[in-house]
């Protein structure tokens, strides 16, 4: 194992649970990369955590925008010269994709106004965006100690939980996540990179709502106690639940 200072980049890290995942990589020792899609957002971030005492650096990335996202890679090479964890938290879900417009919501939950577009700007940021973020980083992460990409996925990604109509859009693109992940995790095998998409349960976010089950600091805690701390390369391409098994597809 080596002994330097293991180096983190989280997508969507200016609030909610990315911010967590932040808070609580730095509290591990990670130089953290705290990712958002404006430099501003990123910064005060930022800002907080390292008024915690932690080390995180902040940078802009629109993560569905393939040329700011080869950039950040080539800022982390140059900068870091390798990558030992990339958390893909960056997301959206019909309720954050609305911001309060029912017209809009509706276009990505029901049938009557299902909106192909709106279903492809989902797939675009939940399913596409984090295996982008594979590619550009992948050579990064070749040099890093034991490297892992962990994508947040959802429960309402998996096929065999779904028992009801409705929320086309944001379930799609969890379960296209999986598909990806599991196809990329074979291809980058054996370059020694772990590739994992977790379920974080209902968390109080943004997305999750104040009735949540779990708080942003339970939600990462476990999973980096159940998850992170635990897996191998015999895990990868996986999709795993905050408690550490393994989620039905």
């Amino acid at each position: 194992m080596s002994t330097s200072t293991r180096i983190a980049l989280v997508t969507g890290g200016a609030k909610g649970l990315g911010l967590e995942w932040c808070r609580q990589l730095g509290r591990q020792g990670y130089q953290v990369i705290l990712t958002a899609r404006s430099q501003a957002q990123a910064e005060e971030a930022a800002d907080q955590l390292n008024e915690e005492g932690l080390k995180v650096v902040p940078h802009s990335v629109d993560v569905v925008d393939e040329t700011q996202i080869a950039a950040l890679a080539a800022w982390v090479a140059q900068t870091f010269g390798r990558l030992d964890l990339l958390v893909n938290n960056a997301g959206v879900n019909s309720a954050t994709r609305a911001q309060g417009d029912p017209l809009l919501r509706a276009k990505n939950l029901t049938l009557e106004a299902l909106d192909p577009e709106e279903v492809l700007f989902m797939l675009r940021v939940n399913a596409i965006a984090p295996i982008l973020m594979a590619k550009h980083f992948r050579s990064l992460l070749t040099k890093g100690d034991a490297p892992v990409i962990l994508h947040i996925g959802s429960w309402l990604g998996s096929i065999a939980v779904k028992k009801d109509g409705g929320n086309y859009s944001y379930a799609v693109s969890k379960s296209a996540l999986n598909m990806l992940n599991r196809a990329l995790a074979f291809d980058l095998q054996a370059d020694g990179i772990i590739a994992v998409v977790v379920n974080p349960g209902w968390v109080q976010t943004s997305m999750g709502g104040s009735r949540a089950m779990f708080t942003p600091e339970q939600a990462v805690g476990q999973l980096i106690n159940n998850v992170l701390q635990g897996i191998t390369l015999a895990d990868t391409g996986k999709f795993f639940n905050y408690d550490g098994t393994e989620h039905p597809w």
